[in-house]
């Protein structure tokens, strides 16, 4: 399968690049890596807002009710919204893929398209695992920015001291990292549960997505209240029941069902142990993504260095970090536990790499 820059270049695949093809592959990267940077945004756009701010301060809408009126029929002015300050890193990563006099002039337009490829997975990798360590980290952490100092990175709501507003114009404390001490079946049935601590939230929205990996979505599929996905390749007939404002899979494999009102996405990249769910409908995203006001330091870039003219590197380099932003805008449950939530293995903030 040919990455988007190299479509309609597959004739030229098992010519060397030096024959005549320089510009084409040229092109053909650049393409490839404006094409990868866009479905970047669009995947991220579900979960995380982009930001060049290191620290804002998130506003809630405020709760409570109307007041008497005084003797002139006036009330008194309310403060009308709660506030908490939010964080965000920016840490950078790269790869690169090199050649010499000789393997340049060996090159064929195929190696190319393949060595571009393998760049382009390793970055969604890195932004991939960022972005869920900002989710499955439950601990605040500090970071050091040279020009701002030390900042705190916030994760969603962890029942710290941070009260939120809830659909009943109350405000309290609240916990997105939720544990049973039973496996998922229909006596332990998160769902319910997982949409009401987002919907109780005024900011928030449906559709509520949930995000399975693969070892479990067997035993949300085999809960009493489960209904499967039409297979778009089978006509269930005028009998048969059939969901209908199916959404996206976003970021995951596919749309498996629904259950208790909650959309089931199979998402095989996550651990085996952690769901995910995200209120698409909610004012605010449940992450930033902070990256530096350059335009030119934004998204995957790519720089070319050769330091003798006879070794040459393309560089690929992102600057990106992420933190969470409406810290109830998402949740993650993990089953089997008993209320002692755990990070998963390799999701501790910050990522070494």
């Amino acid at each position: 399968m040919a990455s988007f820059g190299f479509v309609g270049y597959e004739d030229l695949a098992d010519e060397r690049v030096v024959d005549g093809n320089v510009e084409y592959v040229d092109t053909a990267i650049a393409r490839s890596l404006e094409e990868h940077n866009r479905q970047v945004s669009a995947g991220l756009a579900e979960l995380a807002e982009r930001t060049t701010d290191y620290t804002v301060r998130y506003r809630l809408g405020s709760g409570g009710t109307l007041q008497p009126l005084d003797e002139w029929g006036n009330p008194l002015p309310v403060k009308d919204e709660g506030v908490y300050d939010v964080a965000f890193p920016i840490q950078g990563g790269g790869t690169a893929w090199g050649d010499n006099r000789v393997s340049r002039a060996l090159m064929t337009v195929g190696e190319a398209q393949r060595l571009t490829m393998g760049m382009l997975r390793r970055d969604a990798d890195w932004v991939r695992r960022h972005f869920l360590a900002a989710i499955f980290d439950n601990t605040s952490w500090a970071f050091t920015d040279e020009e701002k100092g030390s900042l705190t990175v916030q994760p969603l709501a962890n029942a710290d001291t941070v009260t939120y507003v809830r659909q009943n114009g109350t405000w309290a404390t609240d916990s997105h990292y939720l544990t049973q001490a039973g496996a998922i079946a229909d006596a332990t049935n998160p769902f319910p549960t997982i949409r009401t601590e987002l919907a109780e939230h005024p900011e928030n929205g449906g559709p509520y997505v949930a995000y399975v990996p693969s070892a479990l979505t067997g035993a949300v599929q085999g809960l009493a209240n489960f209904v499967d996905v039409t297979d778009p390749n089978v006509n269930p007939g005028i009998m048969a029941p059939a969901l209908t404002n199916v959404p996206g899979r976003g970021f995951g494999d596919a749309v498996l069902g629904y259950v208790d009102g909650v959309w089931i996405v199979e998402w095989s990249f996550l651990p085996a142990t952690h769901i995910i769910t995200v209120a698409r409908g909610a004012e605010k995203k449940a992450l930033r993504m902070r990256e530096y006001p350059a335009a030119a330091l934004q998204g995957l870039i790519q720089e070319n260095h050769s330091p003798d003219g006879n070794l040459f590197e393309r560089r690929f380099i992102r600057y990106a970090g992420f933190g969470a932003f409406n810290r109830v805008g998402a949740l993650v449950f993990e089953p089997s536990q008993a209320g002692v939530y755990t990070i998963p293995t390799g999701y501790t903030t910050p990522l070494a790499v």
